[in-house]
């Protein structure tokens, strides 16, 4: 969710990209979950701008009502953790992430399904820590007895790839890579210890991943596709917001199907181009209709003075007329 620290802009025109951006996120969360009625919902984590940063507590749970009021149906949800969260690796602070978990749940987790098939949820932002009490819990679910299953592995950050590998052509930003940068409180891939670990202990079917905000579907070793999920909101630097569709009916093989959300920005710019055009035909048909009412202002003045003029004649002969006579 955008919030008032998202971008350095003024107090208005944040207002206006909160409320908007909420309102592109609610409507199209509903009429996706009316129309396709999935059995689960899992939301890869970043809930909140800076989730991490509100030290008031109070203000914090306005924030996930907020988000509860967007996200506002009956179906089942699954939330992860991202850095925007609770931080990332050694700057996830314990409070913070204890808070999160409070309103939605453990960040490493197991979620089993009935179809044959297994989500493993785990918290790398946290792993990422050198704090074993902040690592610990995904390191835990990781070494623990996991489901005999086919496993699915759910990571907020990416794990990690060679630079070259491309993201694929259904990638939106010029850069078909996600690059290992990292900074203040982010780092775009998992460490390259950290993943083989991961896909050593989990060995799964697939992965999701959230985090890079655009699409983006790789191929580790020997053969397990990694699909990065598209942001879901309008407002975080792509133009097109997405979800994934999973389908488990196949015991066999599971798929997977990319669901790109409206292009609200362009459709603002389409909506300011309208009404630019709007206003110039006004301005046309209004220019047209005071040409038109100003020429037959002047026909009525000219003929007014026609009409007095012979009417001056008229009874300029009559009079004569009467002399004569």
């Amino acid at each position: 969710m955008t919030d008032n620290k998202s971008y350095k802009m003024n107090a208005l025109f944040m207002m206006a990209s909160k409320f908007y951006s909420d309102l592109y996120m609610k409507r199209n969360y509903k009429y996706l979950t009316r129309f396709i009625s999935p059995s689960n919902v899992i939301i890869t984590g970043d809930l909140m701008d800076n989730g991490r940063e509100w030290k008031d507590d109070e203000f914090y749970k306005q924030e996930v009502n907020r988000f509860h009021r967007i996200f506002n149906t009956e179906h089942t949800k699954y939330y992860m953790a991202g850095n925007h969260d609770i931080g990332f690796g050694n700057g996830v602070n314990l409070n913070v992430r204890q808070r999160f978990e409070s309103c939605f749940g453990n960040t490493s987790y197991v979620m089993e399904t009935d179809l044959g098939y297994s989500f493993i949820m785990i918290d790398t932002v946290s792993l990422s820590s050198e704090d074993p009490e902040i690592r610990d819990s995904a390191i835990a679910i990781l070494e623990s007895d996991l489901p005999g299953t086919k496993r699915i592995l759910m990571t907020h950050v990416p794990l990690y790839r060679d630079s070259t590998v491309s993201c694929g052509p259904n990638r939106q930003k010029k850069n078909t890579i996600i690059k290992n940068e990292y900074g203040y409180q982010y780092q775009n891939l998992v460490s390259w210890e950290l993943s083989n670990y991961i896909l050593e202990k989990v060995k799964p079917v697939a992965i999701f991943s959230g985090d890079d905000h655009d699409y983006c579907k790789v191929t580790h070793a020997p053969n397990i596709t990694e699909i990065t999920i598209p942001t879901f909101s309008m407002a975080q630097g792509v133009k097109r917001p997405g979800v994934v569709l999973l389908d488990l009916s196949s015991r066999d093989t599971l798929s997977s199907e990319l669901c790109w959300l409206p292009d609200q920005v362009f459709m603002f710019l389409g909506y300011g181009y309208l009404l630019a055009f709007t206003i110039v035909i006004l301005l046309l048909h209004h220019s047209l209709q005071w040409r038109k009412k100003k020429h037959f202002y002047l026909s009525k003045e000219e003929m007014g003075l026609t009409t007095m003029v012979t009417s001056t004649r008229t009874s300029f002969f009559n009079l004569v007329k009467d002399i004569v006579l």
